[in-house]
């Protein structure tokens, strides 16, 4: 009889050929995979995120809400425009196929890695804790596109994404667990994470720790309206000083200075591709995405980060990030990051749900005394303006993070002061500007702020995997 480790997609049953053919059929002796550190090799061939551009999640992620703004001086349009005007014929295939691919490895190796439960040294809960850690990241990112922001109310009975939690083929089409159930999930393998990676500290900000374990339970935690939680672990990362903000008064000049970089001291872990350094936001490009007015002008005359965050160019109204380095070695993702003032920014939001708003305050405070030119202007006392100044130091902090449009599904939903916007995208047919395409708030538009999921896994599971309600073309309003 031979042991064959299988991983099972959503699309397929897949045999994985890992690290150049590492795991592939083999005896029931287990001549492979014969201690943890086999197992580390996986989780690190196909278990993380790809540093390629379009790997996983691509560039669109950035310009489907209001910090994008799309210009073109001629006829070409970008690959992703589909997704800035919200189009219903948007294409995920390839980054649904990728996350449930990651899952699959990551479910085998945690049925795996129980053989070695007794092995000598970290092994075991490293790669127990990081394995947890990604298949958490992967879920969030799941029910984030495909599925409605949770919200109390509905959880229960909102549809979310597919669960597949073990390694087991299973000869079944899959359905989609609810909302609730998705974040559950996440929130479970996040503390269990956390417990088995408690005091280990990773080499290198590119693998999952308990500090990152710590800070997406953090994020997550505000998804939910869980504001303790929130709290609890933003107290326990600050408390261990194992990071540091960086002054921006300090940095050097702006051609040479990257704010954002893997070995920063900000930096708690970071995964994924680096997209915004596509030609489709480059300013030589005449075609291109650059962030929009609205955000350029939340940035104050004392606020660095319009200096380091984007760049301008010689012809007016060109702008570029600039934020990422963009050096080899030190090369980050602007798809997945988790830095130190998200902490800062999290707990101030949860602090401030808690009716501790002068403890929040201080909070949003230090952050921002490391990026003004001058002293911070004392801010609101509490209530609804405290909290939108916090999301709008959430926009100019994390801008081109991959965050936004999912903060902007969130604040709709908000248990308290929920924020309702309308989003308009200039509409090009060809090289001439007819007008735009609006996306109205949340409650009269709710169908645009969920991705439909791919045709392909609708027809494979026939029928029981239900598809989000159906988009429309939108017709573009005249600037007339």
């Amino acid at each position: 009889m031979k042991h064959i480790l299988y991983i099972y997609s959503i699309a397929a049953i897949i045999l994985l050929a890992a690290c150049s053919g590492f795991l592939e059929e083999f005896p029931n002796d287990q001549a492979y995979i014969t201690n943890t550190g086999d197992l580390n090799e996986l989780l690190v061939g196909d278990g993380y995120m790809s540093a390629t551009t379009g790997s996983d999640i691509d560039y669109w992620i950035h310009v489907m809400d209001d910090d994008a703004f799309f210009t073109t001086y001629n006829s070409n349009r970008p690959a992703h425009i589909a997704f800035h005007w919200w189009q219903p014929d948007v294409n995920t295939q390839s980054t649904w196929e990728a996350f449930y691919k990651h899952i699959g490895v990551l479910n085998a190796i945690l049925d795996e890695v129980e053989r070695f439960a007794g092995e000598e040294g970290d092994g075991y809960r490293k790669v127990k804790g990081e394995a947890l850690f990604l298949r958490a990241v992967y879920y969030y990112y799941l029910v984030n596109l495909y599925a409605r922001p949770y919200s109390e109310t509905t959880a229960a009975t909102d549809p979310g994404v597919p669960l597949k939690l073990t390694s087991t083929i299973e000869d079944k089409r899959f359905s989609r667990a609810s909302v609730e159930t998705c974040y559950r999930s996440i929130t479970s393998d996040l503390n269990e994470s956390i417990r088995h990676l408690k005091g280990l500290v990773p080499l290198t900000n590119y693998r999952g720790g308990e500090m990152a374990a710590r800070a997406l339970l953090s994020r997550v935690a505000l998804y939910t309206s869980d504001w303790e939680t929130a709290r609890v672990q933003c107290d326990t990362i600050l408390a261990r000083g194992n990071y540091r903000l960086v002054d921006h008064n300090t940095l050097g000049p702006v051609a040479s200075s990257n704010t954002v970089a893997f070995n920063s001291t900000e930096t708690i872990f970071t995964s994924g591709a680096a997209t915004t350094s596509n030609m489709d936001f480059s300013y030589i490009n005449a075609t291109k995405f650059m962030p929009s007015s609205e955000l350029l002008a939340l940035f104050a005359a004392n606020d660095l980060r319009r200096t380091y965050y984007v760049r301008g160019s010689s012809l007016p109204g060109y702008q570029m990030i600039q934020k990422y380095a963009s050096r080899v070695v030190a090369l980050c993702s602007d798809i997945f990051i988790i830095r130190l003032p998200e902490i800062y920014l999290n707990r101030a939001e949860a602090l401030l749900m808690l009716d501790r708003a002068a403890e929040a305050i201080v909070d949003v405070q230090v952050l921002r005394a490391n990026r003004l030119s001058s002293p911070p202007d004392a801010l609101s006392p509490g209530g609804e303006a405290l909290m939108n100044f916090i999301r709008d130091e959430r926009r100019r902090e994390f801008c081109f993070e991959g965050q936004r449009w999912f903060d902007l599904r969130r604040y709709a939903v908000y248990p308290k002061w929920s924020l309702q916007r309308e989003i308009r995208h200039v509409y090009y047919d060809y090289a001439d500007i007819t007008g735009d395409l609006v996306l109205k708030p949340y409650d009269e538009d709710a169908r645009y702020y969920v991705l439909p999921i791919p045709d392909s896994e609708i027809n494979l599971n026939s029928g029981t995997l239900e598809q989000n309600p159906a988009r429309e073309w939108k017709e573009p309003v005249s600037h007339l």
